[in-house]
């Protein structure tokens, strides 16, 4: 499987390279690493301080070196920025069947939204549970009730800390029958 990676706003760079390494290391998958891609203003709400997920998905997904036509292939954005979805107060991230993309907040996945220190191992760890959970949605997977499972449900920082960075053995067979070997 290749995986279109878009950084969208400003996410660094070597965060973005060990993504992708690890992403092709863990679903058996190439990266490609699209160009960088600016916010539009119209995705921030000013009065709740984040940028809205859904428009950010639909304008990367219009602009024509993003919008392919094998709808087979993700494309997972990730973004520096603060990610909010209708009726939520924030997500790590959120996925679009209709456009074949996810996209994936580094925002409140880093230990310094939480007043703690600096820790881009953690953060990195953190991207990339959220980013495999995305694209188990992408792949048609639901939220598992396994606790451990990357595709269980993370309300919080902490439940992304205490799954692993992997799927249970019931969504592998799942990914699987996809076309994901592991």
């Amino acid at each position: 499987m290749l995986i279109r990676v878009v950084p969208v706003g400003n996410p660094p760079e070597k965060v973005l390279e060990t993504v992708c390494v690890q992403l092709e290391n863990s679903l058996n998958s190439k990266c490609r690493l699209l160009r960088k891609i600016t916010l539009p203003t119209e995705t921030y709400n000013h009065f709740r301080k984040q940028h809205n997920a859904e428009t950010i998905i639909n304008f990367v997904t219009n602009l024509p070196e993003v919008k392919f036509i094998d709808k087979e292939i993700p494309t997972l954005m990730i973004t520096d920025e603060d990610i909010y979805y209708k009726g939520m107060n924030f997500v790590f991230g959120l996925e679009d069947p209709t456009k074949s993309s996810c996209i994936v907040s580094l925002a409140r996945l880093k230990p310094e939204f939480y007043d703690e220190s600096p820790n881009e191992r953690l953060s990195v760890e953190r991207l990339v549970k959220e980013s495999l959970h995305e694209i188990g949605h992408f792949k048609g997977l639901f939220h598992c009730p396994n606790p451990k499972c990357v595709m269980s449900f993370s309300p919080s920082v902490r439940d992304i800390d205490n799954k692993k960075k992997e799927f249970c053995d019931n969504c592998q067979v799942r990914m699987m029958t996809k076309g994901i070997e592991f």
